[in-house]
C-alpha cells in the first residue's frame, strides 16, 4: 500500500504522475479518436483519493517514478488473508 502526496495547486505534477502510474484513456475529436495509454499499475485498489494498493512486483517501479517526480510517498506492506 502507497499513501502519497502531491502539493496543492500543481496540477500538472498530478496529472503527469496519474497518466505514468495508472492506465489512462485518451480521445479527441469528440470521441472519434480513441487510446488507452498503459501505467505501471494495470490492477490497483484505490479506497481513498491519495491510497494506492498495489502488488509487490511493481514496488521497484513505483518508488521511481515517485522518486522521480519528488512525489512525497509511504509504503505499508500488507499481508492478504486466505479465505
Amino acid at each position: 500500500m502507497m499513501i502519497y502526496s502531491i502539493p496543492k495547486g500543481d496540477s500538472i505534477l498530478r496529472i503527469n504522475f496519474n497518466r505514468k502510474l495508472f492506465t489512462y484513456n485518451v480521445q479527441s475529436h469528440k470521441g472519434k479518436y480513441q487510446r488507452k495509454t498503459k501505467g505501471i499499475l494495470s490492477k490497483v485498489e484505490k479506497p481513498t483519493k491519495s491510497c494506492v494498493i498495489f502488488n509487490k512486483e511493481y514496488l521497484k517501479d513505483v518508488k521511481d517514478l515517485c522518486n522521480n517526480l519528488k512525489i512525497n510517498f509511504k509504503l505499508y506492506l500488507i499481508k492478504r488473508l486466505k479465505s
